[in-house]
């Protein structure tokens, strides 16, 4: 039976929601929420339900990690994963989980993907709905110069671009960006002058 629900009006206190689980072979599913265009939260579905059913729009977090330089880390997600398998993407990216906000889950993000704790900052919403799936994703920025330590089970590679590189990458199709990414990208790009100048680039 599907888990996907819709999120009842008289819905019981926050503990007893958050107990409800989802076993699928012996093994808990990851849930997330089901929103609706305007980010409100109208039920609860699996990993699984979302990806195999794109009408189920769902929360996303994309953080991107800058150097002293501006550069951007650019990782190249694992030939494993489901949607856009060894395809490139933003520092550190997932899914908000059942329980969690969007700042919780970019932190999880951030050292889970990376192995980083950096001060992170919001730069704002996008919606990301193509017909693989449908996010409403929260873009993070922060600045970062120190080693990082790679999930071999999320990231096959990584490396430091420019925002050049980045969007000649993206113009020529010599690297293949997910489409999530170039959205966040666009918003980024547009957000410029004051990522900058949060992170104080180009100072030291």
């Amino acid at each position: 039976m599907a888990l996907w629900r819709r999120w009842a009006a008289d819905r019981n206190s926050e503990a007893e929601t958050r107990a409800m689980t989802h076993l699928k072979n012996g093994r808990a599913e990851e849930l997330f929420y089901v929103v609706d265009e305007d980010d409100n939260v109208i039920g609860v579905a699996s990993r699984e339900e979302c990806h195999s059913n794109p009408s189920l729009i769902h929360r996303s977090v994309y953080v991107f990690v800058l150097n002293r330089r501006g550069e951007v880390f650019i990782q190249r997600r694992s030939v494993e994963k489901d949607l856009y398998p060894g395809f490139y993407t933003a520092s550190a990216t997932g899914h908000v989980e059942y329980g969690e906000g969007y700042d919780e889950a970019a932190w999880r993000e951030l050292m889970e993907e990376l192995g980083i704790d950096a001060p992170l900052h919001r730069l704002g919403k996008v919606k990301s709905f193509s017909g693989a799936e449908r996010e409403i994703s929260m873009i993070y920025f922060c600045r970062y110069d120190g080693p990082m330590r790679l999930e071999r089970d999320e990231i096959s590679e990584g490396l430091f671009m420019t925002l050049e590189e980045i969007k000649r990458s993206i113009e020529t199709g010599e690297r293949r960006f997910a489409y999530g990414f170039k959205v966040a990208f666009e918003e980024f790009l547009r957000a410029l002058p004051m990522v900058r100048k949060r992170l104080r680039l180009g100072e030291n």
